[in-house]
């Protein structure tokens, strides 16, 4: 039979086999999945990896995993990707087991270290090995951090090998956005960010939408390869949204002429198709006239008088094995 019935449970029941895990590897990585757990997270598994005992017993994950434990004895792998990237690798089974049947898998690391750079590539390949989509988020160090940027450096272009789309985000915006935070305060605006982004892509695939958003749509978006970048605005009126995710300067990257992009809006009962339009059009203005474009949105009661938007643009360009990264469109991290 080419056809069947679906009931209500079935429904239920089909979107809670979709597996998808999110993955902090390295002290940054861990400190992200602590703030998603902090949000509140439908839909997803969260797993803290570090090689640093002590602050991996501080975060709160679904699973946590200390990895290179004989060779570091849970002491950090001293800012040595090298080290770190063994760690994982003698970590595969435990590795391998939680990302068995995974569909999506969130890769978030700061790089520039040791765990984080080491560890995230290999965990990356080994998700992707295992059938799952691989949505990396790395973080790069601070300008002044000198050999740190180096390291972080080669370790975005073994991760972008890996993934089938790479985020990555600078902390050096911190300095314009947040200069007189201190500085707990201000690392956690990176972490609000990079758990908003994972929240709202998460719900966007497994939470009930007027116009819906299936996990086959966010595969063919995030397997147009290359760098991405997320697009990320609220405010009350469709123009100002669209100004408020067009200038987030946390993701300083010129996305011209991208070839996907995966947006999904979110809006109390005034959402209208006419402002569901105006903001897809001021998000895709600037992308490739042929550019895969898929829409989704959802009326929330809790965005009363608010739209909401996140937009993930794919498809911009690749790092080349140097890992130079202004050959990566535009003016992405001009420090560097």
């Amino acid at each position: 039979m080419s056809w069947e019935y679906v009931e209500n449970e079935d429904i239920e029941k089909d979107l809670r086999q979709l597996k998808i895990l999110v993955i902090g590897c390295g002290g940054g990585g861990c400190n992200s999945i602590n703030r998603l757990s902090d949000l509140g997270l439908k839909g997803a598994e969260t797993i803290a990896i570090n090689t640093d005992r002590r602050h991996l017993a501080r975060i709160k994950a679904d699973k946590r995993l200390l990895i290179g434990a004989s060779l570091t004895k849970g002491f950090g792998a001293g800012g040595d990707p090298e080290l770190g990237r063994v760690c994982a690798e003698n970590a595969f089974e435990p590795l391998n087991e939680i990302l068995c049947d995974a569909d999506l898998t969130f890769v978030i690391a700061g790089l520039g270290g040791g765990t984080g750079t080491g560890s995230a590539p290999f965990v990356a390949d080994l998700a992707r090995r295992n059938g799952s989509l691989v949505f990396s988020i790395a973080t790069m160090p601070f300008e002044c951090e000198g050999r740190r940027v180096d390291i972080a450096t080669r370790g975005l272009w073994q991760l972008e090998r890996f993934s089938d789309t790479l985020l990555i985000l600078d902390n050096n915006r911190l300095l314009e956005m947040v200069p007189h935070l201190p500085v707990d305060q201000a690392f956690g605006v990176m972490d609000q960010l990079i758990s908003e982004i994972v929240k709202g892509i998460t719900e966007a695939i497994t939470e009930p939408s007027l116009i819906n958003i299936d996990f086959s749509d966010l595969r063919a978006i995030f397997r147009q390869r290359g760098i991405s970048t997320v697009l990320y605005g609220e405010n009350s009126d469709p123009d100002s949204v669209v100004k408020d995710a067009l200038s987030n300067p946390f993701l300083d990257i010129d996305f011209t002429g991208a070839t996907g992009a995966l947006i999904h809006i979110t809006g109390g009962s005034n959402l209208t198709l006419k402002r569901v339009t105006r903001v897809v059009e001021g998000i895709t203005a600037f992308l490739d006239p042929q550019a895969n474009v898929i829409l989704g949105a959802r009326v929330d009661d809790d965005c009363e008088g608010v739209i909401r938007v996140i937009a993930v643009i794919t498809g911009i360009e690749e790092i080349d094995e140097s890992g130079d990264l202004e050959t990566i469109g535009g003016h992405l991290m001009t420090a560097y």
